[in-house]
């Protein structure tokens, strides 16, 4: 939608993303889509569009979708501008001298590429129910701390494209809407985290049978994460810096949560360079509820329905 949205202004000379609200009405589905493009506010710096994308019943020729079957999935407001050129007053705040602030401990970058591990980040290895019912976490590479986290109930992790090719700025909604298939034990409180976290091997020769058996049955609950979808309900994304055109191949991200409650939950989401510097800020509303609803056969109505 985003680079739809991009084509559609870079006449005007404002190609880039400055914010953009996301409303996630129904379930996607890898296929074709239709993407209509309304302007809504139109100025020299700053331009307004309104965005829809389409799924199912789409036509051959226009107006390309059927309005009585074919369905909105996701609604968009977008803000755009050239990042490039924008200009104005900049001044260093009282967060960047807080710990929050502090870029995540660099990687061996070339050990995580070759080995999925530099002795403080690894790959976590994906559970084959979640990767054939997730799939777009195979498009993704994600490094999380090897062992605890570095802040309790923080998610710090470097991404990279599976595919090998550079994070360009059109991929930033898609960038801070990807998550490892175990977020969720990040962020829970310590306590919990020791609930959902296998203990550390002991020496197989020393090891107990108690431990054996208390490490496989972590081991089933984390697979048993494969019954559980995280929709986004909700997203807001506003873009700080404007990438290289070329892309970039590392992002870091953090991630935390205020509350999971009611199986409902808020994401804050920050995204840096290499270099420390904020690429983007996002906010989601989120759902926990059964990957059967993401799963069932889906019905014929246009209705917007979760």
């Amino acid at each position: 939608m985003l680079a739809a949205a991009r084509v559609h202004l870079t006449p005007r000379g404002q190609p880039d993303a400055l914010t953009a609200h996301f409303e996630f009405l129904n379930r996607t589905f890898a296929g074709p889509a239709v993407i209509s493009v309304d302007e809504v506010n139109m100025g020299q710096q700053l331009s307004r569009l309104h965005l829809t994308l389409w799924q199912g019943h789409l036509l051959s020729q226009a107006p390309w979708i059927d309005p009585k079957s074919s369905r909105r999935t996701v609604l968009a407001y977008t803000t755009h501008t050239n990042l490039q050129t924008f200009q104005g007053i900049s001044l260093p705040t009282g967060y960047e001298g807080t710990d929050a602030a502090a870029l995540p401990p660099l990687p061996d970058f070339g050990a995580l590429k070759s080995r999925g591990r530099d002795g403080t980040w690894e790959e976590p290895k994906i559970p084959q129910q979640v990767s054939t019912l997730m799939r777009s976490l195979q498009n993704w590479h994600f490094y999380i701390p090897q062992h605890e986290p570095f802040t309790p109930g923080v998610l710090d992790m470097w991404i990279r494209l599976a595919s090998g090719e550079p994070i360009t700025q059109a991929a930033l909604a898609y960038v801070v809407d990807s998550f490892p298939y175990n977020m969720h034990t990040f962020l829970a409180a310590p306590e919990i985290r020791q609930l959902l976290q296998p203990p550390p091997p002991d020496d197989p020769e020393e090891e107990t049978e108690e431990k054996r058996a208390q490490r496989a049955e972590v081991k089933e609950r984390d697979e048993g994460r494969a019954a559980l979808w995280f929709p986004t309900v909700v997203m807001n994304l506003e873009a700080k810096t404007a990438l290289p055109a070329e892309g970039v191949e590392w992002l870091a991200v953090r991630v935390t949560s205020k509350q999971i409650k009611d199986g409902r939950f808020d994401l804050d989401i920050l995204v840096r360079d290499v270099e420390g510097e904020i690429v983007a800020l996002s906010h989601h509303v989120a759902m926990i509820v059964s990957v059967e609803r993401n799963t069932k056969k889906r019905g014929s109505s246009s209705k917007a329905a979760l």
